[in-house]
């Protein structure tokens, strides 16, 4: 029998989704999206959206975006947008700018997203994490995300998590991730040597596949950057461990992919105040951030976390939500 706190999850969660079936057809089309249109082409900001996966549902706690809403997103800021890369942001346009940056490196991007972009003519930036393109295994976040979504619930129930205290509901997918990646990088370690074993106990587990070398280095149309080497939360770091971070990134670019590493996209949306500026003063062209905010500075790039669950959810959360110029 459900308990009165899941009882008001369960009220909570219908009551976001009956809002948002009100809302966003509302804010996805009509007088609002004209307007915040105009307020971007007006403020002369650019727009830089934040993507992750494109593929059907695979039920893992990570949910991608839907294909078909990710080519509703192409159509649409191809329209309003100039869609550029990071490097033609000093392209002169007519229209308003707009980047696709994707992050972690999934091979989904290979066989959903590069197709749908080679359709509507646009190019992207992809982050990718070395650590991920060697062993094929998704960030620790990700691979628990993975597991708490497709394996058994008895499985799920009965996972050893050291040092975790939060809820096992629906939720849990999401406050695992987050206790997973806000730590540093020794601790995930640890944890990592502790949960991997039991994902992998169950023989059905499948995690989300990655890029290898191989399809990372085809990707020579679009702009390749690096998301950390081992997609670590920098700001639980010291600068020491970020500069030999970023050397560490520029090298493999260098080895595996005979290309320089200009990109470098902090992750998990954990960077200290001057870390950034540190990264630029090694040679990096253009520093990654998110921030959920439109982006003016040359260099250091803020980002708008990008998903979405309908057209017109996709369309809001193309310009910018509620985020003002």
């Amino acid at each position: 029998m459900m308990g009165v706190v899941g009882i008001a999850g369960t009220i909570k969660t219908r009551l976001r989704s009956a809002g948002k079936a009100v809302v966003f057809p509302v804010l996805g089309r009509g007088p609002w999206l004209r307007r915040q249109l105009d307020r971007v082409r007006s403020a002369g900001v650019v727009t830089i959206l934040n993507l992750h996966r494109v593929a059907p549902p695979d039920r893992s706690g990570y949910p991608p975006l839907a294909p078909d809403l990710f080519d509703d997103l192409l159509g649409f800021v191809t329209r309003e947008f100039a869609v550029v890369t990071f490097g033609q942001l000093g392209d002169r346009s007519s229209k308003p700018k707009l980047v696709l940056s994707f992050d972690d490196g999934y091979r989904d991007f290979v066989t959903h997203a590069v197709p749908a972009m080679k359709r509507h003519g646009v190019r992207a930036n992809q982050n990718i994490i070395p650590k991920c393109v060697e062993t094929g295994l998704p960030p620790l976040n990700v691979l628990a995300q993975d597991f708490v979504g497709k394996a058994p619930a008895d499985l799920v129930s009965t996972l050893r998590v050291p040092g975790y205290s939060g809820p096992r509901d629906r939720s849990f997918s999401t406050h695992l991730s987050h206790f997973l990646k806000m730590r540093p990088q020794s601790e995930q370690d640890e944890l990592e040597a502790v949960l991997a074993p039991q994902f992998f106990a169950w023989d059905a587990f499948e995690p989300t596949p990655m890029m290898d070398t191989e399809e990372v280095s085809s990707l020579s149309q679009h702009e390749l950057g690096a998301h950390s080497f081992g997609h670590a939360s920098m700001e639980f770091e010291t600068d020491n461990y970020l500069r030999e971070d970023v050397k560490r990134c520029a090298d493999w670019f260098g080895e595996k992919l005979s290309r320089p590493m200009r990109i470098y996209a902090f992750p998990n949306g954990s960077c200290r105040q001057g870390q950034a500026e540190l990264v630029i003063e090694h040679g990096v062209d253009h520093v990654l951030l998110v921030q959920d905010a439109f982006d003016r500075d040359p260099h250091v790039h803020r980002r708008f976390t990008f998903h979405a669950y309908s057209r017109d959810e996709v369309r809001f959360r193309a310009v910018g939500g509620f985020a003002s110029p």
